[in-house]
């Protein structure tokens, strides 16, 4: 509730040399100065040294600062206690807050959502804080300050401004009954209708948003003794999975979180492809090595680069039949490499050929990496050669604000659905003037109805129209004490 004042402490639990201390509300000063008294004299913002108290009990020396409404975090009043971080002192600075008048312990994300709620930031921002304060990688972190600077927020606003546009044009013939038809037959309204629908239709084709927030995935397939968990050590510059002269030995998949050049990236090494086994073992193996390569984002086939120049250099048609259609899902054209897929050929240093540095696979080219999987720098030189595969996957822009959670997909779903019926309903009304009225509604009315829908549906995601049952779901995912 807006009238109580909240406290949680805002640092990682544990001990720490510091611990932060955050309260918020209407009697966030008063209680800050009772445990805390040289904030009665201090000025705003201006950080204040002196000795934490419970009643007569000094507690410990500190550092408190106030910040006034409305310019905080929240725009409430907020005081910051910064003490020791032994978790004694910790929670006997906590339980002496606790014990003034109407404070209480935040909920997950309280902090956050009364700045929501106060107008400091907008939904999509919010969710942006949360997002850096979990970045892992590069990639992460600059998505997440995008969004928390506003790039999706205003993408979404302009979009709702767009609607409401459109909307005040339709409901110019609820003011002018005669020009009804005219108004909705208009070819600039249609084209509006149109606009926005291949401009929603875009964006939730576009995965790159979601890709660099929850990370991309990597398969690693290729024959049994290939190389496949010699590459995947490489990668991890650990040794992640057994590696053994016998063929077979990897029979499930092991996976592996790493970054490259700031993008989160779960590797997948797989068990060995090969046309026949009795094994009933290899054969499930074999079906979740086909499952994961499908669904992953990048596919690395490994091969012997000494078996292949020994079956005359027929590479395409030494790669299984099974394997060939998941490496085939072209990204943009723009993306230099014609497929998702990289193509490693190990003991490379054992061979006086020359190899390829490209392979065509079913009409589709990949490029070639050949290399000695044990060698020194063989880790840079696979992230190297992964890299453009990696970008094109994850979107490349790096300015673009991207729908980065279903929520946002969903929202542009329903919004694309209303927009989509009111353009219906403008095309059975300029073609038909009987088909004007449902239910006792002008065409204009129905129209205008789909229009505030879907401008309600985009305001859903920066907040601007939303419900407390939204708000639940989004800050019910937040840390105690953001």
């Amino acid at each position: 509730m807006q009238n109580e004042t909240i406290v949680a402490v805002a640092t990682p639990p544990g001990v720490g040399g510091v611990a932060v201390l955050r309260l918020s509300g209407p009697n966030a000063r008063l209680a800050g100065v009772a445990v805390f008294p040289k904030l009665l004299q201090a000025p705003p913002r201006r950080m204040m040294w002196g000795e934490l108290r419970d009643g007569a009990e000094t507690l410990d020396d500190a550092l408190a600062v106030w910040f006034a409404a409305p310019h905080s975090f929240t725009g409430e009043d907020v005081i910051e206690l910064h003490c020791h971080g032994g978790r004694a002192t910790v929670a006997a600075v906590l339980a002496a807050v606790l014990a003034q008048p109407q404070v209480r312990l935040a909920g997950p994300g309280e902090f956050t959502r009364r700045a929501v709620e106060h107008g400091k930031m907008d939904l999509t921002a919010a969710e942006g804080l949360a997002d850096l304060i979990e970045a892992e990688t590069e990639a992460q972190r600059r998505q997440a300050l995008r969004q928390l600077g506003g790039a999706l927020g205003e993408r979404f606003e302009s979009w709702r401004h767009r609607v409401l546009g459109l909307l005040a044009q339709v409901e110019a013939g609820l003011d002018f009954p005669d020009e009804e038809l005219e108004i909705l037959s208009d070819a600039r309204l249609a084209e509006g209708f149109r606009s926005l629908l291949a401009e929603w239709d875009s964006a939730l084709q576009e995965e790159a948003g979601r890709k660099v927030r929850d990370g991309l995935s990597l398969a690693i397939v290729g024959a049994p003794n290939a190389g496949k968990s010699t590459l995947m050590n490489a990668l991890s510059g650990r040794e992640v999975a057994i590696v053994a002269a016998t063929a077979g030995t990897t029979r499930d998949v092991v996976r592996q979180v790493l970054a490259i050049d700031g993008y989160r990236l779960e590797v997948a090494d797989t068990a060995g492809l090969r046309d026949h086994t009795t094994d009933t073992i290899e054969q499930e193996g074999m079906k979740r090595a086909k499952t994961t390569a499908k669904a992953a984002d990048v596919v690395v086939w490994v091969a012997d680069a000494r078996e292949l120049i020994m079956k005359g250099g027929l590479f395409s048609k030494s790669i299984s039949k099974a394997v060939a259609p998941v490496l085939k899902n072209p990204p943009p054209a723009e993306v230099l490499a014609e497929g998702r897929g990289l193509v490693v050929l190990s003991h490379a240093d054992l061979m006086t050929q020359e190899l390829p540095k490209n392979l065509e696979i079913e009409g589709t080219n990949y490029p070639v990496l050949a290399l000695n999987l044990t060698e020194a720098g063989a880790a840079k030189r696979l992230q190297a050669a992964l890299l453009p595969l990696v970008q094109a996957q994850a979107g490349l822009a790096e300015g673009a604000a991207w729908l980065t959670r279903e929520r946002h997909s969903a929202a542009v779903r329903e919004a694309s659905a209303k927009v989509g019926e009111a353009l219906v309903l403008c095309t059975k009304g300029t073609r038909n003037q009987e088909l004007g009225t449902r239910d006792g509604d002008s065409m204009a009315e129905l129209v205008a109805q789909e229009l505030r829908e879907a401008a309600f549906a985009i305001g859903t995601v920066t907040g601007r129209t939303t419900s407390e049952d939204v708000l639940d779901v989004v800050f019910s995912t937040f840390c105690i004490g953001k």
